[in-house]
């Protein structure tokens, strides 16, 4: 009789004893002995796994809170305090700015209105229209005083941190302009001092009894003197003392054609040949800095020095002598440019600046 053999599996561990339990969860089959050391096994492994989570949890405490990203918003923020400082600084600095040329236009305007109504009634020259128009001037005046100043805030939206900056917009009186009154003297105005006689242009004062010639306006606009004297033959000298100018040294001495007009720029003009400040000779409408070549360096005028212009009219020629210093500067006129009779020129082109005729001989 035939008998069947039955067929047992074995422990994964020994691979000899039969299997008697099945684990669930790797579906592996122990035998009595290792059951027990697979569960010894799993055991340890999760203590292994408690040890690696109490790792985890040390690591974690163990975070520094003293992150790179904290100093780069530390300074991020420093950085933005610094912009929003510099953008008030400059828009308080422009607002300054605006209000401070407003200020001046103001002003430039009443002292030149001013200064022709003195130059008016030195001249005694005015009738009933000119009171209309100076009524009018000081109506406007007084309006633009009174009217705020044309000044707007903007201010940038579309940044993360709004910006601010001032600008200036449209005059609010539109239809009521700053007084532009021409400047002072648009036409000759003769004046007498002893032994001489002048034509002046621009903000001009003369003191008849001392002969003093002085800029009297607020700004570097020029003021013209000439005299009325005409030279063509022979040799004329005026003396004159330089008794104040603004740094940089800025008057012209020289001399014009007496057909040419007195109008601004005219020491610039071909008709014209002269000395300017310390550093320039005006040579018919070109300007050349090569001093020495004449005579003339830096320097060489002081306050107070007394100057000789003498026109020398037989050699075509001008020359400037400081008695002070002792220096002679000689320019060559030509005459074709700068046609007889002669006249002497003078431009004043600083504030305060002033010259006295001293004689003419």
């Amino acid at each position: 009789m035939n008998t069947s053999a039955i067929k047992k599996t074995l422990c994964v561990t020994c691979n000899k004893s039969a299997g008697i339990l099945t684990c669930e969860g790797c579906q592996q089959v122990f035998c009595g002995k290792h059951v027990f050391e697979h569960r010894q096994d799993l055991a340890g492994e999760f203590e292994h796994m408690m040890q690696d989570y109490d790792l985890i949890q040390y690591q974690i405490q163990q975070i520094s809170t003293d992150h790179s990203l904290f100093k780069q918003i530390d300074q991020w923020e420093q950085n933005s305090f610094a912009k929003i400082q510099d953008a008030a600084e400059t828009a308080r600095k422009d607002l300054q700015e605006l209000i401070d040329q407003s200020k001046e236009k103001v002003k430039k305007a009443s002292h030149d209105l001013a200064i022709n109504l003195l130059a008016s009634r030195q001249a005694d020259d005015y009738l009933e229209k000119d009171f209309i128009l100076w009524k009018e001037q000081f109506s406007k005046l007084e309006l633009e005083i009174q009217t705020p100043f044309a000044i707007k805030m903007l201010e940038n939206k579309s940044a993360f941190i709004p910006l601010i900056k001032i600008e200036s917009s449209e005059s609010i009186n539109n239809e009521l302009p700053i007084v532009q009154q021409s400047p002072v003297l648009k036409k000759e105005l003769d004046i007498k001092v002893p032994g001489v006689a002048l034509n002046i242009l621009g903000p001009v004062g003369v003191e008849k009894e001392n002969s003093r010639i002085k800029h009297i306006g607020v700004t570097d606009e020029c003021a013209y003197v000439r005299d009325s004297l005409l030279y063509h033959n022979g040799q004329h000298t005026l003396r004159v003392r330089v008794e104040n100018f603004e740094i940089p040294f800025s008057i012209f001495f020289g001399c014009t054609s007496s057909t040419s007009v007195l109008a601004p720029d005219i020491h610039r003009s071909q008709c014209s040949i002269g000395w300017f400040g310390c550093k320039n000779v005006y040579e018919h409408g070109t300007s050349r800095r090569k001093r020495r070549r004449y005579g003339h360096g830096d320097y060489l005028i002081n306050k107070n020095d007394i100057l000789q212009l003498t026109f020398d009219c037989d050699e075509n020629q001008i020359k400037l002598y400081n008695e002070t210093m002792k220096t002679t500067s000689i320019l060559n006129v030509n005459i074709k440019l700068t046609p007889y009779p002669w006249q002497l020129l003078m431009v004043l082109c600083r504030k305060d600046d002033c010259v006295r005729i001293i004689n003419d001989t």
